[in-house]
């Protein structure tokens, strides 16, 4: 007789109308039998006893129960409510006659859990004449709650504790302590095996070492030995705390099921670097029985927590993520899954942990404070119907944003602020973990909630716990070596470590370009943190703590309104300044369209943006000229293009200054280490390799001495995590140093170079700020209106700093080599689109005076409008401008006029309007050719079935467009015909050098052509060609131009303009120009002083489709001449 008493249920959910009236259905070998229902109850209580006949068949190992809770309904389908599957292998096997069953986790038909929770307890009485049984399918598990079933590809969860999503536990430690919630880790223990052969049978066990995770030690080596059936396999050895192996070892045996199963595997993970006999950081023991009677006899992609094999009281030394298998003659061995992320896997559910061993339970808390910078995510439809009917339109707020944080597999969110891209959600998330955690990242992603499809990503960012934490003993102590005392090293971060901690401070989003368009953005991957983000997203105030032992209430909270006055020291901003100087632009591979660079910070100097003042932050458009070998590059020649961009940020200077010093530090010993290894390589004499290696010692420890870093005293804006990451790099760099004068006793050369490197990353480590609110500085490469290739440069590496020469960055105020890239390049960077040649300069402005010292050429400040034409009626005037204004920009599209241009504050005119070309956008099509062919189309026109005249246009380009004669052409200065003008016959031609056409209406022109002429064929045109050759650097004399002049022609509106007027053309237009010189300020650091925009009409503002809300308000143009 099988009786389920079932007791109790709790936390069963609410329905949108009331309460359920909850119901319990037990199935057993086919036959169902239900308790009465209790109404209006979300924490029923039964104690009802359900009772099956055996009818004299006895449970087996594969025995079970079903249990499933539903809402009664008077009228219709019960509905279901939460299900769970619990398995009887302790009671078939005689382990015990009863057993209960506590807090039980109920599951949804996705199997995820509910909040619901079931108590039962079960009764077995044996049959008559039966014994238990112990012949158990070698794949049976013992007595666990499978809440709604496992299979293999859920990676064995069935294996842990009932708190979590889809977990269980064994039936003798199912209930819960109240007040913890999430899975428990499995702890290992042996289980019966059934009546196994006696006679040696073939098995093979497979074991695949993937990864580690927080080994302990500095600089370390790591290689793991397995070893079990005397066999032993190593892994090739890794670098670093968390090495990625991914290393598959197979053990053939032949031997007794019974001796096998009593055999160990045992993981070792040793430091290879170490010479020492503690070079064992952890090991792992498991018996082959174990992972036999697992489901599929393997365990999948588990986690082991690695312990001292001396003292197993001492805690995790890491974890090692392993699949086993242990296959039998004709076994199938089971699918791996691979698809499971990072983000996705849940760690500490799937973790193994050896008897002993504990792990110290702990709460992070992330506060989410606010938002700023949100792009557009919504399309504004809806809002132009309702701007129609008279209300107000604001498109940077077409957004609803909300922040997820996910961590080790749990995921938790903000609310849902609606229509605010600055959002204030002042809201707390908590997270329970177990100490130390494997797991490095916590994911912050924020959506835009959308109620009519999925949330779309916005931005995506990372906090590595390792950066924001230490676990203490990170310092090397060399009192074993020395015979010296390291009082000075035993501080907080030396010595004890610190928890996670982070802010209050922003942290910057980033991902695809910031422009809202209906269509599916191509770069989505982007904003989920899948690559380089390339665009500036928006940014998040955050701060997280971490306690110990702690417990939570609610999982998301909201923020005491001390705290959030607190955080506002945090926010204060100040302005500053950055100055970029192009000095070239080559190795363009696809000239096309004219091509223009712009530079931003955040959101400041996105000419696509309209939430920041208009800023010189784009340089003049340039047409690309082929360098005469592949490439093309911008003929900016002596006059260099320049962007100016203000920004206001926080003063994080004492970050940065101590970055750019410890990465200073780093840059100059490895300069050291290279020539170091390089004397080794050329096997330099003894006595000079010595010399070189103490000279690399000593400059070293000048260094140390002499770079020292910033101090926090006096700071306002100073954070928990600052005075700690202060503490260890003090200590830190304290102890390269005393490791560095121990080592000049050394007698091996070659054998300390290994320490040096040691030593280097560990300095490169230290240079690592968690807390950078300071956005990197992009550049675009803009090809007429359309992104194509960006790069991003880290602030501080610009940065300039007055603590000290080598607190500045690297390239403040040096030219620096930068290779563009496309957004997410699947060729990994094998095309290059564009080598830059480029100087910033970045710094608060209250130092910006500090810039005239850095400047190099002088700088030209212009305003500048274009006066447009168009020809009609056989003369020149404004009449047929058709989508453009007769004074705009250089696009034609946004309005100006010369009496609304306005200096901005602390400038002034100097000259009066004049013409002056722009070169640069007048380049001819055989500049930096040696050889060129001039083209032209020769056209004919006839009715079907007569004879072929003329074309109404006899000569065109190739896009039918109408072009001079063969006889109007002029061979230009310093060119010389190769020969006459001839037809081509290299293409689908005929023999006369005839391509045949047809026009469809409403087309003017045949959209195709063939080589074999038709009687419906109606158009034919014939490619004549004139090859030239250059022979001198000769060009064509200056001609001298009236005021009136200087206009640049082009045959249709949109098209390249050229110098000469020919008889195609239909449009033409000049460039006027002022200067402005500053009026208050002496020397190059005037330029920062022209933030705002120049000369737009007040008219024009209120027309939401003008250019100026795609291209910015007109700007002054800024440039270099050397």
């Amino acid at each position: 007789m099988l009786r389920v008493i079932v007791e109790s249920a709790s936390g069963i959910p609410k329905k949108k109308l009331g309460n359920p009236d909850p119901f319990t259905a037990i199935v057993f070998r086919g036959e169902k039998k239900k308790t009465k229902s209790i109404d209006n109850e979300l924490n029923p209580v039964w104690n009802e006893v359900l009772e099956f006949d055996l009818k004299g068949s006895p449970l087996d190992a594969s025995s079970f129960i079903d249990v499933v809770v539903k809402d009664f309904e008077t009228i219709g389908k019960d509905k279901f409510i939460g299900s769970a599957k619990i398995l009887l292998r302790d009671l078939a096997g005689g382990q015990a006659t009863s057993l209960p069953f506590k807090n039980v986790p109920l599951m949804n038909e996705k199997q995820k859990a509910v909040v619901a929770t079931i108590n039962l307890l079960i009764r077995y009485e044996l049959p008559a004449n039966a014994t238990s049984t112990l012949t158990d399918p070698p794949d049976a598990d013992t007595s666990h709650v499978d809440a709604g079933g496992t299979d293999e590809g859920d990676e064995e969860e069935a294996l842990v504790d009932g708190g979590g999503q889809g977990g269980g536990v064994s039936a003798a430690s199912s209930s819960n302590q109240p007040g913890k919630q999430g899975r428990k880790p499995v702890r290992l223990s042996r289980k019966r095996h059934r009546a196994l052969a006696n006679k040696p049978q073939d098995f093979q066990i497979r074991v695949r070492v993937i990864e580690g995770r927080q080994l302990p030690g500095n600089n370390i080596k790591p290689v793991v030995k397995v070893s079990t059936c005397g066999q032993t396999h190593r892994t090739r050895i890794r670098r670093g705390n968390n090495p990625f192996f991914d290393e598959m070892f197979f053990y053939n045996v032949n031997m007794l099921p019974s001796e096998l199963f009593d055999e160990s595997i045992i993981l070792r993970v040793y430091d290879s670097f170490s010479l020492r006999a503690d070079s064992l950081m952890g090991e792992f023991k498991l018996d082959v029985g174990y992972i036999f009677d697992e489901p599929g006899h393997a365990i999948m992609r588990k986690w082991l927590l690695l312990s001292d094999a001396d003292d197993s009281s001492s805690g995790a030394r890491g974890y090692l993520k392993v699949s086993i298998i242990v296959l039998g003659t004709g076994d199938e061995p089971p699918t791996e899954r691979r698809d499971v992320t990072e983000e996705q896997d849940d760690i500490e559910s799937n973790l193994l942990v050896p008897a002993g061993v504990s792990m110290r339970s702990a709460t992070i808390t992330l506060k989410v404070y606010r938002a700023e910078d949100v792009p557009q995510m919504d399309d504004a439809f809806l809002q132009t119907v309702k701007q129609v009917f008279g209300g107000d339109v604001d498109k940077k707020n077409l957004v609803d944003p909300y922040v997820e944080l996910s961590f080790a597999g749990k995921k938790l969110c903000t609310k849902i602020i609606e229509k605010n891209a600055n959002p204030e959600w002042n809201q707390l998330i908590n997270v329970q973990v177990k100490f130390p955690s494997m797991c490095e990242r916590i994911k912050l992603t924020m959506y835009d909630w959308d109620c009519l499809t999925k949330d779309d990503a916005i931005g995506t960012t990372f906090l590595n716990l390792s950066t924001m934490s230490s676990s203490g003993g990170e310092i090397e102590d060399t009192r074993a070596e020395t015979g010296n005392t390291l009082s000075e090293l035993s501080t907080a971060a030396s010595e004890i470590g610190f928890l996670p901690a982070f802010g209050p401070c922003y942290i910057n989003l980033y991902g695809s370009p910031r422009e809202f368009s209906g269509l599916p953005d191509p770069y989505e991957e982007l904003n989920l943190g899948k690559g380089e983000g390339v665009a500036y997203r928006g940014r998040v105030l955050v701060e997280l703590s971490t306690e110990l032992d702690g417990k939570i209430d609610k999982n998301v909270d909201h923020i005491c309104s001390d705290d959030i006055l607190v955080a506002q020291k945090y926010q204060r901003r100040r302005k500053y300044s950055l100055c970029a100087v192009f000095h070239s632009a080559c190795m363009l591979q696809e000239p096309g369209e004219p091509i223009q660079f712009e530079v931003s910070i955040g959101n400041y100097g996105n000419k696509l943006d309209s939430t920041c003042k208009p800023l010189s932050s784009t340089t003049q458009y340039s047409f690309a000229v082929f360098d005469g070998n592949h490439y093309y590059y911008l003929p900016w020649a002596d006059t260099k293009p320049v962007v100016i961009v203000t920004s206001y940020w926080e003063d994080i200077s004492h970050r940065l200054d101590s970055v750019n010093i410890l990465l200073h530090l780093a840059e100059r010993l490895e300069t050291r280490l290279t020539s170091l290894k390089t004397a080794v390589l050329a096997k330099v004499a003894e006595t000079r390799l010595k010399e070189i290696w103490l000279q690399l010692l000593n400059h070293m420890l000048e260094d140390m001495n002499s770079f020292q870093l910033p101090v926090l005293e006096g700071r306002p804006n100073v954070t928990a995590l600052d005075l700690q990451i202060k503490n260890l790099r003090d200590a830190a760099v304290k102890s390269i140093e005393q490791m560095a004068v121990r080592i000049k006793e050394a007698t091996d050369i070659k054998a300390t170079i290994s320490d040096i490197e040691d030593w280097l990353d560990r300095l490169k480590q230290l240079a690592e700020e968690p807390q950078n609110s300071m956005p990197d500085v992009i550049i675009w490469m803009l090809r007429g209106e359309k992104r194509v290739a960006y790069a991003r440069v880290p602030a501080n590496e610009v940065l300039y700093s007055n603590f000290s020469e080598e607190a500045r960055g690297k390239h403040c105020g040096r030219i620096q080599t930068i290779f563009m890239q496309y957004p997410m390049d699947k060729n990994k960077g094998m095309k290059i689109p564009v080598q830059l040649r480029v100087s910033m300069w970045l710094s608060l402005s209250a130092m910006e005076e500090k810039f005239n010292s850095f400047s190099e050429g002088s700088f030209s400040v212009y305003a500048e409008m274009y006066e447009n034409q168009a020809f009609v009626l056989g003369k020149w005037g404004t009449t047929g401008l058709v989508g453009r204004h007769k004074f705009s920009d250089v696009t034609g599209k946004v309005k100006l006029k010369r009496e609304r241009f306005l200096p901005p504050r602390g400038w002034e005119w100097e000259d009066d309007w004049f013409v002056d070309p722009a070169k640069c956008l007048l380049t001819d099509a055989d500049a930096g050719h040696t050889e060129f062919t001039d083209e032209v189309f020769q056209n004919e026109t006839r009715f079907p079935g007569g004879d072929w005249q003329p074309a109404a246009e006899p000569y065109t380009d190739v896009n039918g467009e109408k072009a001079q004669s063969p006889g109007a052409f002029e061979c230009p200065p310093g060119w010389s015909w190769e020969d006459d003008w001839s037809f081509d016959i290299n293409r689908a031609v005929d023999e006369k050098g005839w391509e045949y056409g047809i026009t469809i209406p409403p087309d003017d022109k045949p959209k195709s052509w063939v080589a074999a002429e038709k009687m419906y064929h109606v158009h034919r045109r014939k490619r004549l060609i004139r090859p030239r050759k250059k022979i001198s650097d000769q060009t064509a004399p200056a001609e001298r131009r009236e005021p009136v002049e200087g206009w640049e022609y082009s045959s249709l509106i949109g098209w390249k303009f050229h110098r000469k007027e020919r008889s195609s053309d239909t449009v033409r237009r000049r460039r006027w120009r002022r200067k402005m010189v500053p009026s208050d300020c002496i020397g190059s650091s005037a330029i920062f002083k022209l933030e705002g925009g120049l000369g737009v009409d007040v008219d024009e503002k209120t027309n939401k489709t003008d250019a100026a809300k795609v291209f910015g308000a007109n700007t002054p143009t800024v440039s270099c001449q050397f």
